[in-house]
């Protein structure tokens, strides 16, 4: 009985760890993650007119329900990419269309710098994600 108690207060103690980095004042989507880097006529600009060139670690793609400046944190990139805290600073056909997941999810695409970068970032990561928005 007392080896349950124990195994109870271990499991109690690693969720609450995970759950201090989830926001309060969010709302959780499992949404569809992808990946882009620039190139073609655009370069590095965003759709967000407060903004002019896109960051990694910092700058995202999201569906036209999100506004510019809304803040987005993507646990499963804490670390890898950043802080996993990014803004959404642009759009694409992709994501406002949801293309990516069938139209069945939310599309959130990443901005890493290379191309080289989208494929090893996609490559690491699921396709899926638990993605929290935070609203102001």
């Amino acid at each position: 009985m007392r080896s349950i108690y124990v195994i109870l207060i271990a499991l109690m103690t690693t969720c609450c760890a995970y759950n201090k980095d989830i926001p309060t004042n969010s709302k959780a989507y499992n949404a569809r993650v992808t990946f882009y880097s620039t190139d073609g006529r655009w370069g590095s600009r965003v759709a967000d007119t407060k903004t002019t060139r896109a960051k990694e670690g910092i700058t995202i793609a999201a569906h036209p329900d999100f506004k510019f400046g809304t803040k987005v944190y993507i646990p499963a990139l804490k670390g890898k990419l950043g802080d996993g805290v990014f803004i959404v600073q642009d759009r694409g056909s992709a994501v406002t269309k949801k293309r990516a997941s069938r139209g069945r999810a939310y599309v959130f695409d990443v901005y890493v710098r290379s191309h080289s970068k989208v494929r090893s970032s996609a490559r690491n990561s699921t396709e899926y994600m638990k993605v929290y928005v935070i609203k102001a």
